[in-house]
């Protein structure tokens, strides 16, 4: 009889495997793009089956709506620790700044998150749960300098502006410039991308930060 047969609970991934699928996922789609990226490529640089996989990410959207949080809180990890020492908002400012910007990677290190994020706007258009996510991280980055700013206004660092608008226009200065960037501009580079990013905050917030 079918209420007879007990249905076993998916086993659980563990963190090691998990963290092993997706930083194949990252540096595949680094390697190739993400249309030329397949789950029997992650799978090979894993040295798993591609059905192991699909098991725990049954689409190629969860597995960069996953990767792509895996990302996100390893940069906030890495920057956590400069904003904590940094006494002054100005230099916490500058720091999000610095490391908002795309630079190359060495052999064998993790690529930052912006090697996903233009496949993720692509694809968050269609799918709703990397919608969900690209919202969440979104809200999460401009959150954090809002929290600089404010903290800054409190301190008399920086002029009385409206927070959470600067936010918005800092986020989309620094995703637009990001782009360029990455695409290898010559007229925008991630040295050029900070200076521009910090002569826009010194204007607004009328500090030379």
């Amino acid at each position: 009889m079918w209420h007879d047969l007990v249905v076993s609970p998916r086993p659980k991934m563990t963190e090691s495997r998990r963290h092993d699928i997706l930083r194949a996922t990252v540096t595949a789609i680094a390697e190739r793009g993400l249309c030329e990226t397949r789950i029997a490529d992650v799978a090979e640089l894993v040295g798993v089956s591609p059905a192991l996989v699909l098991y725990y990410f049954p689409t190629k959207a969860a597995l960069l709506t996953e990767a792509l949080v895996y990302l996100d809180r390893l940069f906030y990890e890495g920057v956590a620790n400069k904003l904590a020492k940094s006494p002054t908002a100005e230099d916490r400012l500058v720091i999000l700044i610095e490391e908002s910007c795309p630079r190359p990677t060495k052999p064998g290190e993790m690529p930052d998150s912006w090697v996903l994020w233009p496949a993720t706007w692509e694809m968050a258009r269609l799918d709703p749960a990397l919608a969900a996510a690209r919202a969440r991280l979104d809200e999460a980055w401009r959150a954090q300098i809002v929290t600089i700013v404010e903290d800054g206004m409190a301190s008399g660092e920086f002029g009385e502006v409206d927070s959470k608008a600067f936010s918005i226009q800092l986020a989309a200065m620094l995703d637009g410039l990001a782009i360029e960037a990455m695409l290898g501009d010559p007229t925008v580079d991630a040295d050029g991308m900070s200076e521009l990013a910090r002569s826009f905050a010194r204007a607004v917030l009328k500090r030379a930060v």
